[in-house]
């Protein structure tokens, strides 16, 4: 297994898409390195979700993780994994 390289958080950039993105790849590497069986990201705006759950399901995707949107009317969570 290779060491967990640290992802800085919060991210340098700003904007909310890369603070989503950053958070989803945080949540990847917390599950494909066994720290976590799945992490969910809540308290989403449904506009961020809209914009960033085709990358975010590529990225957990080419991680071999399952990745879930779920939606209601308050805004959206992600759940990275379970594996597969």
């Amino acid at each position: 297994m290779e060491p967990l390289a640290p992802i800085p958080f919060p991210p340098a950039a700003d904007a909310a898409e890369d603070v989503a993105l950053n958070e989803v790849d945080i949540a990847i590497a917390l599950v494909a390195h066994g720290a976590a069986v799945r992490v969910r990201i809540a308290g989403l705006s449904a506009a961020i979700a809209e914009a960033v759950a085709g990358i975010a399901a590529a990225r957990a995707g080419s991680a071999g993780l399952r990745f879930v949107v779920e939606r209601s009317s308050s805004g959206a969570t992600f759940t990275v994994g379970p594996r597969g």
